[in-house]
């Protein structure tokens, strides 16, 4: 995958995971935006070398939703900026 197609599709991912930050912020829980995550990284993004640790991380992600318990949102919402850091990492390593 070209740098520019991988940059885009990382920094529309990224924009998934903030709304579904804000989601989890106001107690919501969004399963179309977590199977949009899915998506996103089963259309090419989890296939590139770059973004190998991301997929570690989605998965943290989906499992933090799994179980309902009161940090559910709280938990879900740290897995959230830990991805979201993870993907700026490896956008700034290719600009």
């Amino acid at each position: 995958m070209k740098d520019q197609d991988l940059i885009h599709r990382l920094r529309l991912l990224r924009r998934t995971v903030d709304t579904l930050e804000t989601d989890l912020r106001r107690h919501h829980l969004s399963e179309r935006l977590l199977d949009e995550v899915d998506s996103q990284m089963e259309n090419g993004i989890a296939a590139e070398a770059r973004c190998a640790g991301l997929g570690k991380l989605v998965d943290a992600l989906r499992e933090s939703v799994l179980t309902p318990r009161e940090q559910l949102y709280q938990d879900a919402v740290r897995a959230c900026w830990k991805l979201k850091d993870a993907i700026e990492g490896v956008v700034s390593g290719m600009v």
